[in-house]
Formats: structure tokens, C-alpha cells, sequence
């Protein structure tokens, strides 16, 4: 095999998620990455060096990027977009090492209830309904609803991707498929 050795290996992260192929064809895979700005797609199709590739990447978001290599191991992607962007996503994957090394999660001490905790959320099959914010956080929310949808739904709350991890007594509990900056969760926060 190519590539990483033995120490990048032990914490390269891996996750879920789509790739769109050149020819249109969307197909399910894991990314794996080693550091901050290798990104590699474990698929077993044929993609030419050179082509550019969309990725949906569970806990990243959406990933431009371009086939560098093509290896037993998968594609080796280089990422495009503005530093700024590739900025943003060096530090969703430094999280994500840091969760795999046993770093704490930081969830429960930066949790805030709103000022205004109503919320329009906008279900799979395309039915938007209101629910309240119980609490929030940079990760997810707990969310008070009539009507709560299953486990594992996808859902929009308010401009924020997320998908439904656990049932509440009053609602649900979601995950957002892109963190929010600490920075940014405040009690005037509006989704």
C-alpha cells in the first residue's frame, strides 16, 4: 500500500458520505483523511486523474474537489475552493481527529436556550412545520415538536442541515450536519 504510515493511520479519520462522479453517477462511500488537507474516497469505480468530483461529506458538507491519484487504497482528492474554505475545513477535520483520539466532546457546556426558540423545520418529504429550540448547541439541538420525525430523518432546521438522533419526551434530538462556530452560539442565535 501507498501512502500514510503507521502514525497517520492510527488517526486518520473516517466518514461517511456520497460522491458525485464526472458522469453524473452518485454513489455512497467513506472519506478518509490523515491530515488536514489530504481527503481520500474509498470507491470501486473507474475516475480518471484530473476530474473534478462533488463530495458530501457526513459532518464536512459539500467538498469540490479534484482526483489527484488513483490508487488500490481509493481516489486522492485535492480540495478546491478559497483558503478560506479549505480553512474552515482543516478545522472540521482537526475536530473530528480530536473526537477520534479521545478529546472530549464539548457539547454540554455550550448549551443555550434561544430568545426567540421558535424555528421552521422543513421535513424529508417537503413539509415544513414549526418547532421549538428546548436547547441548543455548536453540534445539534434538542427540538420540541407535535408531530416528531423518525430516527436518522434528514431535516432543515431553519437554514441548518441536520438529521434526527434520538426521540425526547417532548420532541427530538438532532445532530447538524455542519457544526456551528462556539463562537456563534449565543442566546440571540437565530438559525
Amino acid at each position: 500500500m501507498e501512502g500514510a504510515g503507521t502514525t497517520s493511520r492510527a488517526s486518520a479519520v473516517m466518514l461517511p458520505g456520497r460522491i458525485l462522479l464526472p458522469q453524473g453517477e452518485e454513489c455512497t462511500c467513506r472519506f478518509l483523511s490523515s491530515g488536514d488537507d489530504d481527503l481520500r474516497a474509498v470507491i470501486e469505480r473507474d475516475v480518471a486523474v484530473g476530474s473534478r468530483v462533488v463530495c458530501h461529506v457526513d459532518g464536512l458538507g459539500v467538498v469540490d474537489a479534484t482526483v489527484n491519484r488513483v490508487s488500490s487504497d481509493g481516489l486522492r482528492l485535492s480540495l478546491q475552493g478559497s483558503p478560506n474554505r479549505k480553512a474552515r475545513l482543516a478545522m472540521r477535520l482537526a475536530w473530528h481527529r480530536a473526537r477520534l483520539n479521545g478529546q472530549a466532546d464539548r457539547r454540554g457546556a455550550d448549551r443555550v436556550t434561544p430568545l426567540d426558540p421558535v424555528v421552521e423545520v422543513a421535513l424529508a418529504d417537503g413539509t415544513n412545520v414549526s418547532a421549538r429550540i428546548a436547547d441548543l448547541s455548536a453540534t445539534g439541538a434538542a427540538l420540541e415538536m407535535a408531530v416528531p420525525p423518525p430516527m436518522g430523518a434528514p431535516l432543515t432546521v431553519g437554514r441548518r442541515r441536520a438529521h434526527v438522533v434520538r426521540r425526547t419526551d417532548a420532541g427530538v434530538a438532532i445532530r447538524f450536519v455542519l457544526s456551528l462556530r462556539p463562537e456563534d452560539v449565543t442566546a440571540d442565535i437565530r438559525l
